[in-house]
């Protein structure tokens, strides 16, 4: 349930994009939108909506426009209206590097906040959790949540690395992850990892998480993930909205 206030105290944004999925049971729908004006650059993030909205009509591919509405701890789309038909656009396709779970993780590498290349393998017999963020992001229920879960968790489990992987790396150097870091009170067990666009997408792609190039950036439908001590791909959270207890129990099941 959305309070009423946030929808009397929330900034508008008009905002279009092409719908890439839906989840009836979050009341979700995942949108590569345009640049949203003086708010946020073109990305591939879910979307809270209304329950006057029909997601059933929202097949992917659909183009959409719609309100956004973001309060100081919660956002939510509504009046969202049909543009075109789908019959035009080409969705992007499952990456074809994505590790399925219970399979042992690729190996990859990546720059951290200090500067230091950093490699999935550096931890080898160690648990390793998995996001994606970027630090420019401004819905307050997206990676705003995911790293105030990382945070907190993180802090009750100092012997499991956490990598936050940023999908802005162009903007996000290592001295804005730095910064980031400081913001959020990292400890030495958790990271913020950038590299080449080339590189984001293809470490992105070990998870499943689709590249959109026409419309924006990468999305957030796969958010979290666990790697076992033996680097297998032990579970994955969907979205932002899981608790930091539900990501701490499959965790704690991972290191036994």
């Amino acid at each position: 349930m959305i309070p009423l206030l946030l929808l009397l105290f929330a900034r508008r944004f008009e905002v279009e994009g092409i719908v890439v999925e839906t989840n009836p049971v979050e009341r979700q729908m995942v949108v590569a939108h345009r640049p949203i004006d003086n708010y946020m650059p073109a990305m591939t993030m879910p979307f809270r909506v209304g329950s006057e909205v029909d997601l059933e009509r929202l097949a992917p591919g659909t183009r959409v426009g719609f309100e956004l509405n973001v309060g100081k701890k919660a956002s939510i789309a509504r009046k969202v209206r049909i543009l075109e038909s789908k019959s035009d656009v080409i969705l992007p396709k499952t990456p074809l590097n994505k590790i399925p779970i219970g399979h042992k993780m690729t190996n990859f590498s990546l720059v951290d906040q200090t500067g230091k290349t950093v490699s999935l393998s550096d931890f080898a017999g160690k648990v390793v959790v998995v996001d994606f963020i970027y630090t420019r992001c401004p819905l307050p229920d997206v990676c705003p949540r995911l790293s105030a879960t990382f945070s907190s968790v993180s802090k009750k489990l100092p012997d499991v690395e956490f990598l936050s992987i940023t999908i802005d790396p162009q903007f996000d150097t290592p001295e804005v992850l730095s910064g980031y870091a400081k913001r959020w009170q990292a400890g030495e067990s958790w990271r913020f990892l950038t590299g080449t666009s080339e590189q984001i997408q293809e470490v992105a792609g070990l998870f499943g998480l689709i590249y959109w190039p026409e419309e924006g950036s990468i999305s957030h439908t796969v958010a979290t993930a666990v790697i076992g001590r033996d680097g297998t791909l032990k579970a994955k959270l969907e979205g932002a909205s899981y608790r930091p207890d539900q990501l701490r129990a499959l965790i704690e099941h991972a290191l036994q």
